[in-house]
């Protein structure tokens, strides 16, 4: 198993548990049990996950909300899945570079990020995100 890019898992916490804990403020131990591995790019049925593996592109989340159930699931909210393909391809390219990022995994995430970027200045309105409006960045990466 490769270590993670994109999360110090020395720390054993979900990756957006985290992420929520410090939009509000809060740097302190969380629940550490319960933790599934989330590969951030797993392709159609699987096909990208030994690359993941490979160069680190997973993290843990939490069973009971962030990994396969609930709304906020990577598995369930679509929204949720392409921001963290987005945060792993930042790893990715902050590690390798984006024509080997292009050269692995065929697929510019933050294209979809810029795309709509555009469209908030031309006026369109803004989509939102799981980490409300608040949420500016990758912390961790």
């Amino acid at each position: 198993m490769a270590k993670s890019i994109i999360q110090d898992t020395r720390i054993r916490e979900c990756y957006l548990c985290r992420e929520e804990a410090e939009k509000r403020g809060y740097y302190g131990e969380l629940k550490h049990t319960g933790l599934h591995k989330h590969h951030f790019i797993y392709g159609r049925f699987g096909a990208l996950r030994k690359k993941a593996e490979h160069y680190g592109l997973w993290g843990y989340m939490c069973a009971e909300r962030h990994h396969e159930y609930g709304p906020e699931a990577p598995h369930n909210n679509a929204e949720v899945d392409r921001k963290l393909k987005q945060i792993a391809q930042r790893a990715f390219e902050a590690k390798y570079g984006h024509e080997k990022w292009m050269q692995e995994f065929e697929k510019n995430y933050l294209e979809e990020e810029e795309d709509a970027a555009a469209g908030e200045a031309h006026g369109e309105p803004e989509a939102g995100g799981f980490f409300g409006s608040e949420f500016s960045g990758n912390s961790g990466v």
